[in-house]
């Protein structure tokens, strides 16, 4: 099972590789903080000024929210199409306890205005500027303590900003399994061209899906 060393060394790898195929143009190394609680030292894998950021954006349109959050670096990846990709996880004495796991695309394709030729001459990219996408952020978040069966799996995808939109996943996400998901549904044809054949270096989390939300719509990867 993932720890928060091949959990680290998995993001810094997907990173680096981003840079290499041309899909990330702003970087944002993870960094590793301990800081105490009532039940252990909770270990955190994240991003400086997310935190911060976070707090800022309660209750605020996406399009501030994408610029709150592109403006203080608060991501992992800026991506060619000006989207964001968030990793955060949290262990407690070796323990995945939670993670949120973000994609935002960017709701006005800035990148794609400034220099519209590089997109449109490049079949690779052409799709993700196509004018009739709806840009809608996407997320996949892992809460032991929030758990409630059914109502509030221990992991579960959100769409957009609603509230109480939770699918349930059968378990926790590595950043491989996530980022190949975002690379698949959104930049396919990048995806099969360039990222096709990256292999994991995290082991999977366990499986946290109970039953009754099994008997339901889910997400499962095995």
């Amino acid at each position: 099972m993932a720890d928060i060393k091949s959990v680290a060394s998995e993001i810094r790898d997907l990173t680096s590789k981003m840079i290499e195929v041309g899909l990330c143009v702003e970087p944002n190394f993870p960094r590793q903080a301990t800081y105490p609680s009532d039940e252990g030292a909770i270990d955190e894998l994240s991003i400086v000024g997310l935190e911060e950021a976070s707090v800022a954006l309660r209750n605020r349109p996406y399009s501030e929210t994408y610029e709150v959050l592109r403006e203080k670096r608060a991501f992992n990846m800026r991506l060619i199409d000006g989207a964001l990709v968030q990793f955060r996880y949290r262990f407690r004495k070796g323990e995945l306890i939670k993670h949120v796991l973000s994609f935002y695309p960017s709701p006005d394709l800035l990148e794609y205005q400034n220099d519209p030729e590089v997109y449109e001459n490049d079949i690779l990219f052409a799709e993700v500027v196509m004018k009739d996408i709806v840009t809608t952020p996407v997320r996949f978040d892992f809460d032991l303590a929030a758990f409630e069966d059914y109502i509030h799996p221990a992991s579960h995808f959100t769409v957009g900003q609603y509230r109480n939109c939770r699918i349930p996943v059968i378990g926790a996400l590595t950043p491989h399994r996530f980022l190949n998901f975002v690379l698949r549904a959104f930049y396919n044809t990048p995806y099969h061209e360039l990222c096709a054949e990256w292999k994991s270096g995290a082991p999977d989390f366990a499986a946290t899906v109970t039953e009754r939300e099994r008997s339901d719509l889910h997400w499962s990867f095995v």
